[in-house]
C-alpha cells in the first residue's frame, strides 16, 4: 500500500480516536479513590460509584495540596452513582470532604482533544532550548498565560508564570522528562509539549 495512503488513513482513524466521546469509572476502594488520576479528553464522561459515607467535592489545588475539604464551587458528589461530564480543558482536584484530612484525593485532567487544534497551536507556541538546564524559553505565548510542567507520572511539579520575555525558571526540577501545558487566565488548555530537563 502506498505510504502517504497508509499514514492519511493512520492520521484518519487517531483522529477520530481522540475525537471519540468515552465514560471513566470512579469508585472508592476503603479510603482511596480508585484510579485517583483519570486523564480524559474534554466532553468524556465520569462514571461514579461511591460507597456511603464518602464524597467527590472539587476543591482549589491549594485545599488539595493541604488535604482540606472547602469546596471551590465545581462538582460536588455524595455517595451513590452518578455520571457526569467534563468539557472545559483543565485540571480538576477533588477529596472525599469527610476523608480529605487522611489524604483521600484524587485527580481528573482534561485535555482538549482535538489533534487538529493541537497542531495548530504547536505550529505557533515554541520551546527551547529543548533539552534545558535551569531556564526554558517559551516564544509565542501571550502574557498573562500560566505553564504547568508535569513529570512523567502526570503529577504536577511546577506552576509559573514565565517573565515578560517568555524565560521560566526550572532549576528546581530533577532532571527528567517532563510535559509543559500552556493555559490561559481562564484554565483554558492552549498547547502541551514535551520538555527533557538535564543538569
Amino acid at each position: 500500500m502506498n505510504r502517504r495512503l497508509l499514514f492519511l488513513g493512520a492520521s484518519f482513524l487517531a483522529t477520530a480516536t481522540i475525537q471519540a466521546q468515552a465514560t471513566h469509572e470512579l469508585t472508592n476502594v476503603g479510603l482511596t479513590f480508585s484510579p485517583a488520576l483519570i486523564t480524559m479528553n474534554a466532553g468524556d464522561s465520569i462514571h461514579l460509584v461511591l460507597s456511603n459515607p464518602h464524597t467527590c467535592t472539587e476543591v482549589d489545588q491549594a485545599t488539595w495540596d493541604a488535604n482540606g475539604n472547602a469546596p471551590n464551587g465545581g462538582f460536588n458528589y455524595s455517595a451513590g452513582e452518578h455520571t457526569f461530564a467534563l468539557d472545559i480543558p483543565g485540571t480538576y482536584y477533588y477529596v472525599c470532604a469527610v476523608h480529605a484530612g487522611m489524604g483521600m484525593k484524587g485527580k481528573i485532567i482534561v485535555e482538549n482533544g482535538s489533534g487538529i487544534q493541537a497542531a495548530t497551536d504547536l505550529g505557533s507556541i515554541k520551546l527551547y532550548p529543548n533539552p534545558a538546564r535551569n531556564e526554558v524559553r517559551i516564544g509565542g505565548f501571550e502574557p498573562g498565560q500560566s505553564v504547568q510542567v508535569m513529570d512523567a507520572a502526570l503529577k504536577l511539579v511546577l506552576e509559573a508564570k514565565p517573565k515578560a520575555d517568555g524565560w521560566l525558571d526550572i532549576s528546581p526540577l530533577p532532571a527528567g522528562n517532563y510535559n509543559v501545558s500552556v493555559r490561559d487566565a481562564k484554565g483554558q488548555w492552549t498547547v502541551s509539549l514535551p520538555l527533557v530537563v538535564v543538569h
